[in-house]
């Protein structure tokens, strides 16, 4: 049976969305509730960004055993270290980072200066934690070549996952489905990671596209509960739980029982209801 990894993005994408903000207790009493669940990794918020970001991981991250606790770093030393310092009293912890890859136009020189953010900011990462997720931000609307390079490199440098977002969400499942199928065919070490999707739903797609992405090796889906995230949201929570359940051949360590307790804490606490 082929595992499929939930992340979960509720607290740090979720906030991008229009009004939503959670507090530290709402944070606290919503992790507990998704380590319950059975959510693999719980990505708390992005410690760079501010203080009470920064202590929100780390809090959380004191209180939480079974679940792996993450925070969101941009290619930068000072926000990878931020992360760190963090998750630090974390019993599992990840760092996850990203640079924008659709450089379409650029110089041979600015290409080549990402592939080196992309190796020293990875590698600095690894030496601080031994999960490192990387993401190649707005990858379908990139150079495909470079794509590959950039993938290429971040697991060269360390990365342990590979996130391939639709950050903007405007790929329809046939355009997500070919840009998976060339990662797979033309990254020769794609082999040695796990491969996540972080799929939005600007086109109501974002849950098709993550399930989609199991046919072609992805493993991990990031998702959010009641689907919130940046403009029209995230792949629902639920939605992406309950599609995976009634697939052959894939297993999922999710209490579906306690998915409608967790997505009324949510909409109690945002008002905004399952999308």
């Amino acid at each position: 049976m082929n595992k499929v990894i939930i992340f979960d993005t509720t607290m740090r994408d979720g906030e991008l969305m229009p009004g939503v903000k959670f507090s530290l207790h709402e944070k606290i009493e919503l992790a507990k509730l998704l380590e319950e669940i059975g959510v693999d990794l719980i990505e708390v918020g992005y410690p760079a960004n501010s203080f009470s970001d920064f202590d929100d991981v780390f809090k959380v991250s004191q209180i939480i055993n079974d679940s792996t606790i993450c925070g969101l770093a941009g290619g930068k030393k000072s926000e990878i270290i931020s992360v760190a310092e963090a998750i630090k009293p974390a019993k599992r912890g990840r760092i996850h980072t990203y640079n924008n890859v659709n450089l379409k136009n650029k110089s041979q020189n600015r290409l080549e200066q990402e592939l080196a953010s992309i190796k020293d900011h990875v590698s600095l990462a690894r030496n601080y934690c031994g999960e490192v997720e990387w993401s190649a931000f707005d990858a379908p609307r990139s150079e495909p070549d470079f794509l590959c390079k950039t993938i290429e490199t971040a697991i060269n440098s360390g990365a342990t996952t590979i996130s391939i977002p639709d950050s903007l969400g405007l790929s329809s499942p046939q355009e997500f489905s070919q840009l998976l199928e060339m990662i797979f065919n033309r990254v020769a070490n794609i082999d040695k990671v796990t491969v996540s999707v972080h799929c939005h739903n600007d086109l109501g797609k974002a849950v098709e596209n993550s399930l989609i992405s199991l046919n072609y090796g992805a493993r991990q889906i990031e998702c959010a509960i009641n689907g919130l995230g940046a403009r029209k949201g995230n792949a629902d929570f639920a939605a992406v739980v309950a599609e995976i359940k009634n697939l052959e051949n894939y297993q999922i360590g999710i209490d579906t029982s306690l998915i409608s307790k967790t997505s009324d804490l949510v909409a109690q606490i945002t008002g905004i209801n399952s999308q």
